[in-house]
């Protein structure tokens, strides 16, 4: 498996309800319908967390951490190359300017590493 991780931060001014919400109905869809070989597709929204040991911010600098999967690298270089065709670029990107700070998104190549919990 290929597995990319996207960093995103909500659009300024948009609740944190609202934006979950857009996320779901709106966009997420949108994207598992333009995407092709896409084999998942997972949004973990982030919220701040504080304990005794560690603070809580109250505003985390990110909102969601998106995972898209694929088969394999050239499978994903297939996906971006259709998101950047010019029909398929200005759909996503104009539901794109309505959710998101688009200068926060940040795309990673996750690599796995899982310890074995048996083992202990």
């Amino acid at each position: 498996m290929f597995k990319v991780m996207i960093l995103i931060k909500r659009k300024n001014g948009m609740s944190v309800e609202a934006f979950r919400n857009y996320y779901e109905t709106k966009h997420a869809p949108l994207g598992a319908s333009k995407i092709p070989n896409l084999k998942r597709y997972v949004r973990h929204f982030i919220s701040p967390f504080g304990n005794a040991i560690y603070a809580a911010d109250a505003e985390p600098p990110y909102d969601v951490l998106t995972e898209l999967w694929f088969d394999d690298e050239a499978d994903f270089d297939r996906g971006m190359a259709y998101l950047s065709e010019p029909e398929t670029a200005a759909i996503i990107g104009a539901d794109e300017e309505k959710l998101f700070e688009k200068s926060s998104i940040r795309f990673m190549v996750m690599e796995d590493h899982e310890t074995d919990l048996t083992k202990r």
